[in-house]
């Protein structure tokens, strides 16, 4: 395995492959993915893992590896996501992890045999949103550096031997007790988890309790009292707060019929005023987008922050606002990947409802390839790292999401571009969370004109196979710089006109955009692969479309060079024996 020095995913999770894992693994150098999750592998890990530097998931969990977590782990600088959870892992946790800054998904080492010390190192993860040290035995104090990533949204240290206070910052005020427990020495403050017992050394004697008995019924009544007092001042600023007409809601108070847990605000609390200010009382020139379920204003925070409001259209201008709002933030109150717009928090005001976003400073992939003066911007090579970013992020959707996430509005204007070009996928009006078991048809058209899958027409069943299709009009939006609309003598959308200039022309990069630089035989070899892998997934049959994961490596595969190993649709596409380029 060595060898393959070009490969750059190998997914061999959820099978089961015992033994250990070699050293030669680490001559992989270009390897991005590794998942070995959920297999019986053995022995300790390799260290040479950490001379895959540009790996960016790394996913192991739930084997039988032993031993040390090798410090060189630490080299993986462009890692995102490393889940070492279920194994027998041993020793302490090493400091270089906190080396691993671009960390954001997850740094889960949960259900192991670690011992020793939390590293305060763990506090440079900035970026970091969810951490999983829980079913340990890591002793020592709860290093006041976690506690105070910015990020961090979820932190579970329950089930080890930890003692002390846990620190009061914000992150772990709004964590459930359950996160820390499981810790004998363990003081969540403001909780009933509080248990700090004497060691043997410092116990008292029985002349210290007979003493302090009197103070304790003492102590007693004045915490009765206290609590008393406090209990009306709490229900008094409740009756208050609820009053409030512009406030922060609470995920508690507003969506109870959701049941959801999960949910974020921003870092600072803003009144619907501060929006109001923000966007130039919601002025027309603060307008960065459109869509059916409502208008997105940027907003210059008086901090210098800027962030995305997106206001919905009230109960007056339609009876889905109101649904497409707790839509939207169910959904994505949830999620959290780096190809994903984040969501902030949401403010109501009588009928307006605001949902805050990260704001997007290149807009909408849409308005670059359509727009007349953007329309040049995107090369070859940006549109492929587009491309894979939507592509993972739409497969984090579809498998790492419980229940499945189907999007179903996939289109080229609700994958947003940061001032990177990155890809993140948004607008999350009309996705519903669904577990495919229990699908059932829609009364409403999910979707957006020339990306509607055919079947949906006749079945109104949504499926992963609708997202799929849609990603596929994108994928050819991106290598023709077409609109998914054509003139109906054309075929009235951008899958047929694709499919009949095929049909007709003798070399297919003639339906290539034009403002791409097609000098590079390379550039047209990828893209060749990469319009292949368009009309697999607009097939019109969604038994032949590829799932998101297939989608992935095919695309990979494209960028090596290598021609896809899924079965060409042998009745639809009709490229099958044509001379590729």
């Amino acid at each position: 395995m060595g060898k393959l020095v070009k490969l750059a995913a190998f997914n061999v999770s959820f099978n089961r492959l015992f033994g250990g894992i070699p050293q030669e693994l680490g001559n992989c150098i270009k390897l991005e993915r590794l998942d070995l999750s959920s297999n019986w592998f053995t022995g300790s890990l390799p260290g040479k893992l950490g001379m895959l530097v540009k790996l960016e998931l790394l996913k192991i969990s739930d084997n039988r590896f032993t031993g040390p977590i090798p410090g060189t782990l630490g080299g993986l600088g462009r890692l995102t996501e490393l889940q070492m959870g279920g194994n027998f892992f041993s020793g302490s946790i090493p400091v270089e992890l906190g080396q691993l800054t671009a960390l954001q998904i997850a740094l889960n080492i949960s259900h192991n045999n670690l011992t020793g010390l939390i590293p305060s190192s763990l506090g440079n993860l900035r970026m970091l949103e969810s951490l999983y040290l829980n079913d340990n035995q890591l002793s020592g104090e709860i290093p006041t550096s976690i506690g105070i990533l910015p990020s961090l949204m979820e932190c579970n240290l329950s089930n080890n031997n930890l003692a002390g206070v846990v620190p009061n910052t914000p992150a772990f005020q709004k964590m459930d007790a359950s996160n820390f427990g499981g810790n004998n020495g363990l003081c969540v403050l403001g909780s009933n988890h509080c248990h700090l017992f004497p060691s043997p050394s410092s116990a008292p004697n029985p002349g210290w309790l007979k003493e302090t008995s009197e103070k304790g019924k003492i102590v007693s009544i004045v915490s009765f009292c206290i609590g008393v007092i406090s209990l009306t001042f709490i229900v008094a600023v409740c009756w208050v707060m609820r009053r409030q007409k512009s406030t922060f809601a609470s995920l508690e108070d507003q969506l109870k019929t959701d049941d959801l847990d999960g949910y974020y605000f921003p870092k600072e609390g803003f009144s619907y005023q501060d929006l109001v200010e923000a966007t130039g009382n919601f002025s027309d020139t603060a307008i960065v987008g459109k869509g059916a379920c409502g208008v997105v204003y940027k907003a210059v925070m008086t901090g210098g922050e800027v962030i995305a409001v997106k206001k919905l259209k009230s109960r007056g201008e339609g009876a889905s606002a109101d649904n497409s709002f707790r839509a939207e933030i169910s959904t994505l109150g949830t999620i959290r990947h780096k190809n994903i717009v984040k969501l902030y928090g949401f403010c109501y005001h009588q009928d307006n409802n605001l949902i805050l976003y990260e704001y997007m400073a290149n807009g909408s992939l849409g308005e670059v390839l359509h727009g007349n003066e953007t329309a040049g911007m995107l090369d070859w090579d940006a549109r492929y790292r587009i491309a894979l970013g939507a592509a993972e992020g739409l497969c984090y959707l579809h498998y790492d999401c419980k229940p499945q996430i189907i999007h179903r509005d996939i289109k080229s204007n609700n994958i947003l571009l940061d001032e990177y070009f990155e890809a993140h996928v948004g607008d999350f009006g009309l996705a519903k969370l669904i577990d495919f078991s229990l699908s059932k048809s829609m009364s409403a058209v999910a979707g957006s004109y020339g990306y509607i899958a055919p079947e949906y027409a006749y079945t109104m069943k949504v499926t992963e196979k609708c997202d799929i299709y849609s990603f596929g009009v994108v994928l050819l939006e991106l290598i023709t710089g077409k609109s998914p609309v054509q003139p109906l003598e054309q075929g009235g959308d951008l899958v047929t006109w694709v499919r009949r200039s095929i049909q007709k022309l003798e070399i297919a990069s003639q339906i290539f955009d034009h403002r791409i630089d097609l000098s590079s035989k390379r550039t047209i070899e990828e893209m060749s692969l990469v319009l292949k892998i368009a009309l697999f997934c607009t097939s019109t049959s969604p038994l032949n479309r590829p799932t998101m994961r297939e989608v992935i490596a095919m695309l990979i595969d494209a960028r090596e060079g290598v021609t896809t190993s899924l079965p060409s649709p042998t009745s639809e596409t009709p490229l099958d024996g044509e001379d590729f380029c």
